[in-house]
Parts: C-alpha cells; sequence; structure tokens
C-alpha cells in the first residue's frame, strides 16, 4: 500500500473521496530508544498487512479495533481501542489557517504620533554579539567586548541533583525447634539396686538417677550448687527443683542504611555524571548469650561518559566483626553440653569453681557460661576493600567493554580453649589470619549484524583472574597459595524472528582454560544452545510454544580461597569430637587435573497470554576427575578421586495477574526440583572415602551409590531380613558398618504467593520437601546419657520383648526391662550399644513443610515524591514441620558445607521477626 499520505495537499480532498469506509490507524511510532524512527514496519498480525513509518515515525495503517500491531521486531506491541476513517486523518495532518486582520503602518502613521526615543537601541551606537549561541532566553552574563560591542552568555544546561534513601530495621530472634530433654532424672546411676544422685565432683556423666521429686537440698555449703548437696527428700529439707539450663534467648538486632546520589543533568533527564555513596551498619544477635557479629560498610559509585564512552569506577569498604564463629565447632559445643546438663545443676550459678577452674556438670563435660566468657570483645574481624573499573564503547553494531577488579580481603580467627576446657585441660590459643587478593580482568568485544529477521552476534571475551592467599596459624606453619587462571570465550548468536509464526536462536561457542596450577589446560571446551519458538499456536494471540536444548563443558578448579581443615572432623569417632580443633590446611591446590563438566539439557516453555507461563526441564551433568580432601602421612591433601553423575527435573509454574482489578492484583508461582547425584567411578584405593562427618558415622564416597550417602551401625539380620535378638533379649550389633541413610529427597515444591492493593502488598513463601533421611545423632546420644524426653518416658518400661528371631531361626520371646536398677548402668535399653547406639535405630526421614518468609509491605506518597515512605513488616521461618525429632532438617553438621544428613548437635535454625522503614528524598 503507497504512503497516500505523503501525497501533495492539493491531491488529498479528490483522495480521500475515493476511499471506502475501511478504519485505519494512525501514529507515531518509535524504535527501541523510545525516539521516532524512520522505515520502522509497523505489521498488522490481523490482517496480514504492514506499512514503513516516514521520516518522522509517522505511519497510517489499515486496521479494525482490537487488532494487534507489532514493531521492533515484536518487542512493541500494541491493540487497537479505536479507528477512524481516512479521510479524516489525513484532514487532521493539513495545517489550518485562518485570514487574519491586515496591519498598514501607513495607516498607522497617519492616525499616530510617533514619539521620538533617545535612548531606543535604533539610536545607539552600541551593538550586541551572541558568540554564546542563538535563541538564548536566560542571560547569565553580558561583557563589554569594545567601546560598542558586548557579548551576551547564556544560563547553563547543566544542573546538579541530589537524591538518595534512608532505611532502617529492626530483628527479633529466637531459635527454631530443638530436641525435647526429660526434666524428672537427675545425674547418677543405679547403685546395689537403687538409684543413686552423683554430683558433679564424681566426673557422672548419665542422668539415670532418682526421681527429683523424692530428693531436697541439705542448704550445706558446696561449690557446685549454692543450695548444696542433693539428699533424700524429709522433714526440714528443702525439696528440688529442675534447674532451666536454656542457653537461648530472644535477641533483637538492627541494621541502618544511608544512600545518597549526586546527579549532574543536562538537556532534561539526561545524566552527564552520577556518584552514590551509600554506608551503613548492620548488627546481627545470635541466639546464645552475648554472641553477636557487627558489620560496618561504606561504597562509592561514580559513572560518566567521555567522548562517547561510558565510565563506571566503585570503591567498597566493609568491616565486620564477631564475638566468635563456629570455626572450631565452639558453638556445636556449647549447644551439645546445654542439652546435655543434667536437671539437678545450674549452670547459671558460676561459670568457675574456687580455684579458678570451670564449674561444670562433670569432669568430662563443659559449661556453656565458661566456653563464652572471654578475654577479647571480638575474637573474629574481617576487613575488605574492592576497587573496580569498566570502561565501554559502542559503535553501531560494535561494543567494546573493560572491566578491572581489585579485592583486598584479611580475616582472623581468635580460636581459645581456656584451661580446663574438656579435652584441653591446659587449654588452647590459636590465631588463624588469612590474608586474601584477587585481581580479575575481563575484556570483551561483541559485533552484532541485523538484516531483516535475521541478527547475528559475534562475541570475544578474555577473563583472567589472579589470587594469592596466604594462611598463617600461631600453632602451624604458613601456607600460601597462588593461581592465575586465563578464560579465552569465543560466542557466535543468531537469532530469527517472524511476526507471525516462528522465531528461533542458536547460541555456538567454545573456549579455553589455562592455569599455572592444572596439571593439563583445556583448549576444547565446547558448547551448544538453540530454542525454537512456535507463535500464536492453536490460533491463539500471544500464546506461544517454545522448545529448547543445550551442551556445555566446562573446566574447573577447587576453590582457592576455601578452607579444608573441617575435614579433620574424619580424625575423631564422635565419642572424641571434643577433641576436634583444626589446624591443617592443605598442602597445595597444584597438580591436580581439571574438574571436567559436561552438561546437557532440554526442556520446553508454554507461554499464555504473557499472563501465565509452564517452564519443564531435564538436565545431566557429569562430573569428571572430581577433588576431594584426603589425609596422607598426616598432611591434608587433595586428589581427583570420582566421576559422578547429577541429573533431575525442573519445572516452574508462574501465573500473574491471577485476579486483576483496579488497584488490586493476585499472582502466584510454584517450582518443582527433583534430582539425584550417583557416584559412577572413583579411583582404585578411595572407595568407600569419608567426605564428612566422624570415623565411625559419616558420608561417603562409595561406587554405584548416592554421593554422601551416611554410613554407620546396623542390626544384625538373617536371610530373611529379620532382626536377631541376643540370649538376654536384646537385638544384635551387626560387626562393621554400612550405608544406612540417604540424604536425597524424593522432591521439593516451593510456592511463592503475592498480593497487591493499592498502596498493600503482601508476599508469601513457602515449600514442601519430600523424602530423604537424616541420621539423628543428637538423640542417639540423649537417649546413652538418659537425657532424652524418650529415655526418661520409656525408662521404667518393664516385661518388653523385641521383634525378631534367635540365632536358632525361632520368633524372640525374651521379656527385657528397659532399665533395671538390679543391673549395671551400661546394660539399660539406651547404653549397651555405645555412645551412637545403633546407627541405623537413629535414621529418621527429613520431610517438612515450611513458611519461609511472610511480608507484609505499605508505600505512601509524601509530597511529591510518590511511594516515598515505606514500612515492611516480616516473619522468618514462622511455621516448621518436620518428620524427625531434631532441628531443621536442613541445617549443618557443624554448620559444614555438603554435611547435609547428619545431625550431630546440628544448631537449631530461628525465627525472625522484623520491621523495615525506608524513606526517600
Amino acid at each position: 500500500m503507497k504512503k497516500v499520505y505523503l501525497l501533495l495537499p492539493v491531491f488529498v480532498v479528490q483522495f480521500a473521496f475515493a476511499q471506502d469506509s475501511q478504519g485505519y490507524f494512525s501514529g507515531t511510532f518509535y524504535n527501541e530508544k523510545k525516539k521516532p524512527q524512520n522505515f520502522l514496519k509497523i505489521f498488522n498480525k490481523n490482517k496480514g498487512v504492514y506499512e514503513l513509518t516516514d521520516e518522522k515515525g509517522f505511519a497510517i495503517i489499515q486496521a479494525n479495533v482490537s487488532d494487534t500491531l507489532v514493531w521492533n521486531n515484536g518487542k512493541n506491541i500494541q491493540v487497537i481501542y479505536s479507528v477512524y476513517e481516512l479521510k479524516n486523518i489525513l484532514e487532521s495532518r493539513i495545517n489550518r489557517r485562518y485570514v487574519e486582520n491586515i496591519s498598514s503602518k501607513d495607516y498607522d502613521n497617519l492616525i499616530k504620533k510617533t514619539e521620538a526615543d533617545e535612548f531606543s537601541i535604533e539610536n545607539s551606537y552600541d551593538s550586541l554579539r551572541q558568540n554564546a549561541g542563538y535563541n538564548i532566553s536566560d542571560v547569565r552574563k553580558l561583557k563589554l567586548k569594545s567601546d560598542s560591542t558586548y557579548k551576551l552568555k547564556s544560563q547553563p544546561t547543566k544542573y546538579l541533583v541530589f537524591n538518595g534513601s534512608f532505611s532502617s530495621s529492626l530483628d527479633i530472634k529466637n531459635r527454631n525447634r530443638i530436641p525435647k530433654t526429660q526434666n524428672r532424672y537427675v545425674q547418677g546411676r543405679c547403685e546395689n539396686g537403687s538409684l543413686v544422685w552423683k554430683g558433679p565432683e564424681t566426673g557422672e556423666m548419665f542422668s539415670f538417677g532418682p526421681d527429683i521429686s523424692t530428693l531436697g537440698y541439705n542448704g550445706q555449703p558446696y561449690e557446685y550448687d549454692s543450695n548444696g548437696q542433693l539428699v533424700n527428700l524429709s522433714n526440714g529439707i528443702s525439696p528440688a527443683k529442675s534447674y532451666n539450663n536454656n542457653l537461648f534467648k530472644t535477641t533483637v538486632g538492627y541494621s541502618n542504611q544511608l544512600n545518597v546520589n549526586a546527579i549532574i543533568r543536562s538537556g532534561g533527564y539526561n545524566e552527564d555524571a552520577r556518584l552514590l555513596l551509600s554506608m551503613g551498619q548492620q548488627k546481627d544477635q545470635m541466639y546464645f548469650i552475648d554472641q553477636f557479629d557487627i558489620v560496618n560498610f561504606f561504597k562509592a559509585k561514580f559513572s560518566t561518559e567521555i567522548l562517547k564512552f561510558k565510565i563506571n569506577a566503585g570503591f567498597n569498604y566493609e568491616e565486620n566483626k564477631a564475638t566468635n564463629t563456629n570455626r572450631i565447632g565452639l558453638f556445636n559445643r556449647a549447644y551439645q553440653n546445654s542439652l546435655l546438663t543434667p536437671v539437678s545443676f545450674s549452670n547459671q550459678q558460676n561459670a568457675y569453681l574456687n580455684n579458678g577452674l570451670q564449674r561444670s556438670y562433670s569432669l568430662f563435660a563443659d559449661n556453656p557460661e565458661f566456653l563464652f566468657k572471654q578475654e577479647n570483645k571480638y575474637n573474629y574481624c574481617e576487613n575488605v576493600r574492592q576497587l573496580n573499573f569498566d570502561l565501554s564503547r559502542q559503535w553501531r553494531g560494535f561494543k567494546f567493554n573493560i572491566s578491572q577488579a581489585y579485592d583486598n580481603q584479611g580475616m582472623m580467627h581468635r580460636d581459645v580453649y581456656k584451661v580446663s576446657t574438656t579435652g584441653f585441660q591446659n587449654g588452647l590459643y590459636n590465631v588463624r589470619n588469612q590474608q586474601n587478593e584477587f585481581y580479575n580482568s575481563n575484556i570483551s568485544a561483541t559485533y552484532e549484524l541485523q538484516g531483516g529477521d535475521l541478527t547475528n552476534k559475534f562475541s570475544l571475551n578474555h577473563i583472567l583472574n589472579d589470587r594469592k592467599i596466604n594462611v598463617s596459624h600461631s600453632l602451624d606453619r604458613n601456607y600460601f597459595y597462588q593461581r592465575t587462571s586465563q578464560d579465552y570465550i569465543f560466542n557466535y548468536n543468531l537469532d530469527y524472528e517472524d511476526y507471525d509464526d516462528i522465531e528461533f536462536g542458536v547460541n555456538l561457542g567454545n573456549s579455553f582454560y589455562i592455569s599455572n596450577t592444572s596439571l593439563k589446560n583445556n583448549y576444547w571446551l565446547p558448547k551448544a544452545n538453540s530454542y525454537f519458538t512456535f507463535k500464536d499456536i492453536f490460533g491463539w494471540n500471544n500464546t506461544d510454544f517454545q522448545v529448547l536444548g543445550a551442551y556445555t563443558q566446562l573446566a574447573a578448579e577447587p576453590e582457592i580461597s576455601k578452607s579444608y581443615s573441617s575435614y579433620a572432623t574424619t580424625q575423631f569417632s564422635a565419642q572424641n569430637a571434643q577433641f576436634y580443633f583444626p589446624l591443617k590446611e592443605v598442602e597445595t591446590f597444584k597438580n591436580l587435573s581439571n574438574i571436567n563438566v559436561k552438561e546437557w539439557k532440554t526442556g520446553f516453555k508454554f507461554i499464555i497470554n504473557h499472563k501465565m507461563n509452564l517452564t519443564a526441564e531435564y538436565f545431566n551433568r557429569k562430573i569428571s576427575d572430581d577433588v576431594f580432601p584426603v589425609f596422607e602421612n598426616q598432611n591434608l591433601v587433595l586428589k581427583n578421586l570420582a566421576e559422578h553423575t547429577y541429573d533431575g527435573y525442573e519445572v516452574n509454574f508462574n501465573y500473574d495477574n491471577i485476579y486483576r482489578r483496579y488497584n488490586f492484583a493476585i499472582g502466584s508461582k510454584a517450582s518443582f526440583f527433583k534430582y539425584q547425584d550417583i557416584v559412577n567411578r572413583v579411583n582404585s584405593g578411595y572407595n568407600n572415602l569419608m567426605i564428612s562427618g566422624f570415623n565411625d558415622i559419616y558420608k561417603t564416597l562409595s561406587e554405584g551409590q548416592v554421593l554422601g550417602a551416611v554410613v554407620g551401625s546396623y542390626y544384625e539380620r538373617n536371610a530373611e531380613g529379620k532382626v536377631v535378638i541376643d540370649d538376654n533379649g536384646y537385638p544384635i550389633k551387626a560387626s562393621g558398618t554400612k550405608i544406612i541413610a540417604d540424604p536425597t529427597p524424593d522432591f521439593v515444591i516451593k510456592f511463592s504467593h503475592n498480593i497487591t492493593y493499592k498502596m498493600f502488598a503482601l508476599d508469601i513463601n513457602w515449600e514442601w520437601k519430600k523424602g530423604g533421611q537424616v541420621w539423628n545423632g543428637t538423640q542417639a546420644v540423649l537417649d546413652y546419657y538418659g537425657r532424652s524426653q524418650t529415655s526418661g518416658d520409656e525408662r521404667n518400661i518393664k516385661n518388653y520383648v523385641f521383634e525378631g528371631v534367635n540365632s536358632n531361626g525361632n520368633i524372640n520371646q525374651i521379656p527385657v526391662d528397659f532399665y533395671n536398677p538390679n543391673q549395671a548402668v551400661s546394660e539399660n535399653r539406651w547404653t549397651r550399644y555405645g555412645l551412637l547406639g545403633v546407627g541405623e535405630n537413629y535414621v529418621q526421614k527429613s520431610d517438612y513443610i515450611r513458611i519461609n518468609d511472610i511480608t507484609l509491605s505499605a508505600y505512601f506518597d509524601i509530597g511529591n515524591f510518590r511511594r516515598a515512605l515505606g514500612v515492611s513488616f516480616y516473619v522468618n521461618n514462622i511455621f516448621l514441620w518436620q518428620a524427625n525429632r531434631g532441628v531443621d532438617s536442613n541445617q549443618n553438621f557443624y554448620d559444614f558445607d555438603d554435611s547435609r544428613g547428619l545431625d550431630f548437635f546440628n544448631l537449631p535454625s530461628f525465627k525472625t521477626y522484623g520491621c523495615t522503614v525506608s524513606f526517600k528524598f
């Protein structure tokens, strides 16, 4: 169709009358940079016609109401709500002028006498010269250049703008669920058929003594208890009450942050330069006694454009100080002793004896109050300084970018166990310093070639990383690591977009990985990604279906700044966990093969009306030459040991605006995730390697099994799988160990809901994990020492018959008493198998349903500032249901990475109630 609106005005009326009553739409159309664009293709998807815009971006196109127009390769969409006749559109484009009154200077001179003005410009010998440009509306300066010439300078178009924001938040924290403990039976054991209380000075660890309701305090001086020793209750004796040794308390933390922007603008809203300053402080209180950390930070960022080069520069400084960290398992030790403290002993009364040594319920136990008392206010300090600089320039389809960054991090751990600490009777003092220096350079060049429906993009990246790590222990030697690695990445990207039916894209590339710590560099790391989109399938507008696939090869090395010293737990049994104190660091990161990853995935995306979309994906990741730590000759070394495959499914469903009315909207999201990680091969001599835990209960690297399966003790069974019972009527603990638990869940589903009404917004996030197992070692130890609720409730059970068969295969019929005072304490139901009992007996399901967070926000308009004041109330981990009887199954063993599935006095998670107030100015 020809551009009729370009014809000469004399033909407009005649052409308009020649048209029928067909509707048309007109307007100015803009490119992706929001500027009017000539020869822009405007396409009517419903009628299959298109028009090109004129030099001012104006176009007229045939259309009906509800037709859809698209341009900019489909990135802009508009639905037509009104159309007009072509005649009306063309007439509206013609400038109309009305007849004006004729003014005659001769006539005016005849009726009006001209008055002479001796000060007029016409009679002046002076003149004005506008060297600053034309159309000066605001005069900044008037300067005499000569006797009769002046120079005008206009007011500058640039101006300075200040804005920013301030936010403040308050957190209230409390611990989440912990194991239940009994509060009836005191410290002691059975002797000569009677239950006897034994005081702390005896070194007694068990809580298999008499019921506290039968005892009282004698009131005599006793340095372990201000009320005196426990004796049988009689007249004149004060009845004893259970002490509460709760280690947790409700704590309050805060955070404040101020952001200030200084912006130089010109010509309206164009930014010539911007300076951002940000500073703040955060205090995070733990739920333990007087344990907290404080973070102070300052950030500065500057951006501008010089000679069409965009420049960004930044500086960050952060200081973090904490009373203690959990690097040596200090928090786990304190938590363990608080749970094991008998109800007949109070930790809070005093942390020290008269001789200055630790006051605890046993010579072989610690008082948490004693562990947390320290001379220095902060035993952990960290300083981080970061510098970064970016420079970029674009010439039509070519873009060039240089990014540079330098990080300097210093960390100090002061790890202290005072004299008389269990396992370290003479005390132990170690200072660990780590200094990190990171330099990163990223140079990229991109060229984009666009022609019609095809877009070709070529890119080249060079990434340089240089890292230097210096670690020192005051009780051990220094360790120094250095790695320089380079990545060369080549990419080609092709995109095709048809306005009607399909669009597809292909991404091909290869990369090199070169490192001074690797045995062999990689020069063949290809990747290939593609997608294919069918538009408006089934004839439904805005309903698209996309299929996608990808294949990628990667090469990596173990993180050089990560400490592997926590692997030292595998050198101890659970019974000797109090001797754990990490000192050894990895000897070197050199002479290792790269960890090679080959991943492919495929899936689809289904989009309906830009509101609802369903995405499903299957992924398969094969990891070869994976690295694990081992001890050799008392040295901690890294080795390439195994090949394993990580695969699974992920499904995401998103429905925006499920219900939408004026000022009210509801949206929701859901995701489904299922995975497994199977060990395909382990190097000879390293099968069944311990990768975390203790040497009598641990996660393993075993060929053909799930990576990280839990290995522990188990009951002896016959060929039919029935438990074998001994001559005393108790199940027999088999010799050796085997895999007893798989931490891998069947699936995880997460949900997110959003409701907005006017200035209010409500967000809810929750999840459901189904399947997976956890070994509850906390329960095992509490049972062993008689502190668990189970051992308190069931210790009086008599004539119980365990299900199973005897050595002859006959059904067991031998009754037992769970706790018989006529037998030694080591013969009862919970102590006969040792500290950890039988491992498989403490394997529990790790299913849970949790509400991760609920946030209610409100934003208010203040003066000319829209939504300037914001107030948010939030709660985290407010609800947690789980199948196991321990703490949150998401908590890690000793806070170590990749140790989920082991619970040995894992720290509980916490609930958080908070409020944030923010103000923009």
